[in-house]
């Protein structure tokens, strides 16, 4: 009988450990993808854009060259 008790206490306990561990693991998870999120591109960034070069071909992003000594 004593010895049921002791399995049923030890399967508890591991239960209780292995609830721990996911929870554990779904926090470290939203971690993760958190510090994903920080090294994204910004939202407006203009990669990709097909007609980024046709706005820019007026030169009003061109920066002028300075004379060098």
């Amino acid at each position: 009988m004593d010895n049921q008790k002791s399995t049923e206490q030890a399967a508890e306990d591991f239960t209780k450990s292995l609830d721990r561990l996911k929870e554990k693991s779904k926090e470290l998870g939203a971690k993760i993808e958190q510090e994903k999120r920080h090294h994204d591109l910004p939202l407006d960034s203009n990669l990709g854009n097909p007609e980024w070069e046709q706005n820019a071909a007026n030169g009003h992003l061109d920066v002028p060259e300075e004379d060098e000594k």
